[in-house]
């Protein structure tokens, strides 16, 4: 089913700021609450991701405000991609000689560091920019949600989707702009919520593009605050660029 048909509007009658601010609270407190979300500084994640037919394995690491370095295995070979969150983002392949840290396609690089945020929209707003505003109740999958607009920059737009009862975040809609000017929706869905020191994280996550599953990461294992190598998520400067 296309998620023009997945996902019909109900009720679209607008709140007050402390309305607003209340699913905001209540999002917060249900996943840990602002001293175990604040205490948790970094993450380390391994597991599988599920594309196009095949499995690859991958490594990540996380820390907060938003550096990322995500490391996947296929075929003998690693592919890493990071950022520290102020730098572009860059890569490196294993596989390719002589080794080549190079800064990531503009396309790719601006969807990495969107990502590479280590708070979702609705814990983290003020810090990053987003504006939220109330959506109303939406029907999606054969139930009801709860449906926030978040907005920055006045361009990044983001549909946010809260169980009503749980106001854990079960989904996240946008549409961007895929080849020939056409728009593409993505659908994300995050699953299986799991405690890591104490804060409900997902275990799963489905990336539906125009109704159809294009990727599904399964996490198998997850690390709270682990000691992390300094230069991590820093790319590497070959010595006569460094100097």
């Amino acid at each position: 089913m296309l998620l023009r048909a997945l996902l019909v509007p109900l009720l679209l009658a607008p709140v007050g700021a402390g309305e607003m601010a209340d699913w905001v609270a209540r999002h917060r407190e249900a996943i840990g609450g602002a001293d175990r979300i604040e205490a948790l500084q970094s993450l380390r994640a391994e597991g599988t991701v599920q594309a196009g037919g095949s499995v690859v394995r991958f490594h990540f690491l996380a820390a907060r405000p938003a550096a990322v370095r995500l490391e996947t295995e296929r075929g003998g070979r690693t592919l890493v991609q990071a950022t520290d969150g102020t730098e572009p983002p860059w890569e490196f392949d294993t596989g390719q000689w002589p080794p080549t840290y190079r800064a990531m396609a503009p396309a790719a690089a601006r969807v990495f560091a969107a990502d590479a945020e280590f708070d979702n929209p609705l814990v983290a707003a003020a810090d990053r920019g987003y504006v939220l505003e109330d959506g109303g109740e939406v029907e999606a999958e054969g139930r009801r949600w709860r449906r926030i607009l978040a907005t920055r920059r006045l361009v990044e737009t983001v549909f946010l989707f809260l169980d009503p009862e749980t106001t854990w975040l079960a989904f996240r809609l946008e549409e961007k702009v895929g080849p020939g000017g056409r728009k593409v929706r993505i659908l994300t869905r995050y699953e299986d919520p799991r405690p890591v020191a104490g804060v409900l994280l997902p275990h799963r996550v489905v990336q539906v593009v125009d109704g159809i599953v294009r990727q599904t990461t399964v996490i198998t294992r997850m690390e709270a605050n682990p000691a992390l190598e300094p230069g991590l998520f820093t790319r590497p400067r070959p010595p006569a660029e460094a100097r």
